[in-house]
């Protein structure tokens, strides 16, 4: 079936729902709690707003959506990208920036719906592998120096390289329950995944242990703090003086952005030989970041870990999302559970979601069968990191130098 011929971009469609998509929808949103909240850190976020990013938008896309297996909220490439348009326009954590960051969705959005409704879905594309390989290796990079601090438990200040050299140097501020915590959650999810699959659920124990840890007070290193058990509500007073500001950052976005799902979904269309729609993923992507957005939060994506956690758990139809933007809209009374809970465990989970988005190998492999693709992958991956923290203007200068080089 050819993309013209496939339903319209901003027509809802649902299959009737299977049983295997609740518990599909219950192991998706034991990963996405602690994960939203560790993403919400990394956007420059209280954590409060991770959840509302991890429970609106995800009942919003699904009807929406191509993919029956794509699986949207909060993911670290989305969260560092935000960071880097707005932390050099307010200040991370405040309620100006938080407010930012709803506009920066809201906008977005609306840019998303309306270039899937044209049907552009197509020109996500122009992100080639050498691209997408580099730009993704250098976003990891920085995601995981970003965490190092917590990690280690030390306390820095500076842009991401600076603070993660500075806790590399500042031995004496290390705590070591800190980098205890830090790598046996690293350990057990990893190991666990491997003895026991992917449904092992490595991160859930990790917490677990964590909170009590922390409710014990021996642990003296940082908290997640605060987490207000307040259900999400629509937010119109966002600071439109700021249009212009992001205007560049959140069209530029809006394409970036869409890279990390449309890969996912193409994957998994390939392997079930089924359809999958482009533009039509576009608009569901925008439909989602339109709503978190206007309930308050920062812009969300597609999730690799989730949405493969999604495909192995049985999930069939895309009433996934919905339960799982439910689970999690039920869990956030209680959310407060969490203040205890070791930010270290957040930063272990971090490093953890991001290893998929190391492409050295693809690299590599590039350099020997394409030279030009293989240095315009590494030309990305260096752009993105003296770029930082505005990388999504990366993208920008790999892909005119792709087209340049095509045109040569």
């Amino acid at each position: 079936m050819s993309e013209q011929s496939s339903r319209p971009p901003l027509r809802p469609v649902m299959a009737k729902p299977q049983v295997g998509d609740v518990t599909a929808a219950i192991a998706v949103a034991l990963l996405l709690i602690p994960q939203c909240l560790a993403y919400a850190e990394l956007a420059g976020m209280p954590a409060h707003v991770g959840l509302i990013a991890a429970s609106i938008p995800p009942i919003i896309a699904a009807p929406f959506g191509s993919s029956r297996f794509l699986q949207t909220g909060p993911v670290a490439l989305t969260a560092i990208v935000t960071f880097g348009a707005l932390s050099t326009i307010e200040t991370p954590g405040t309620a100006e920036y938080v407010a930012l960051g709803a506009l920066m969705a809201t906008m977005l959005g609306c840019f998303q719906i309306v270039f899937g409704a044209a049907r552009w879905g197509r020109v996500a594309f122009l992100m080639t592998p050498a691209i997408v390989a580099g730009f993704t290796s250098g976003a990891a990079l920085l995601i995981a120096a970003s965490q190092l601090p917590a990690a280690l438990g030390a306390q820095t200040d500076g842009q991401v390289m600076i603070r993660a050299v500075r806790a590399l140097q500042a031995v004496e501020t290390w705590e070591l329950f800190a980098i205890l915590l830090t790598a046996g959650t690293a350990g057990l999810v990893l190991f666990g995944r491997r003895r026991f699959g992917r449904r092992f659920p490595g991160v859930l124990i990790a917490v677990v242990v964590g909170v009590l840890i922390g409710r014990s007070g021996s642990y003296s290193a940082a908290l997640v703090g605060a987490i207000p058990n307040k259900l999400p509500s629509i937010q119109l007073d966002l600071p439109w003086g700021s249009f212009g500001s992001i205007f560049l950052s959140a069209l530029v976005i809006s394409f970036v952005q869409f890279a990390e799902p449309s890969s996912i979904a193409r994957r998994f269309a390939e392997q079930d030989g089924e359809h999958w729609d482009a533009s039509r993923e576009l608009s569901g992507q925008g439909i989602a970041n339109l709503a978190s957005g206007l309930f308050g939060a920062f812009p969300v994506s597609g999730s690799f870990s989730r949405s493969s956690l999604n495909r192995l758990s049985g999930g069939e139809t895309r009433w996934v999302g919905v339960f799982v933007g439910v689970f999690v809209l039920a869990f956030v009374s209680v959310a407060d559970v969490l203040e205890t809970l070791p930010k270290s465990i957040l930063a272990a989970t971090v490093i953890i979601a991001v290893l998929p988005l190391f492409n050295f190998g693809t690299l590599f492999q590039l350099l020997k069968t394409s030279r030009r693709d293989g240095l315009l992958g590494i030309g990305t991956l260096m752009c993105t990191l003296v770029m930082a923290p505005r990388i999504h203007f990366a993208v920008i200068a790999a892909v005119s130098a792709s087209l340049a080089l095509g045109m040569a």
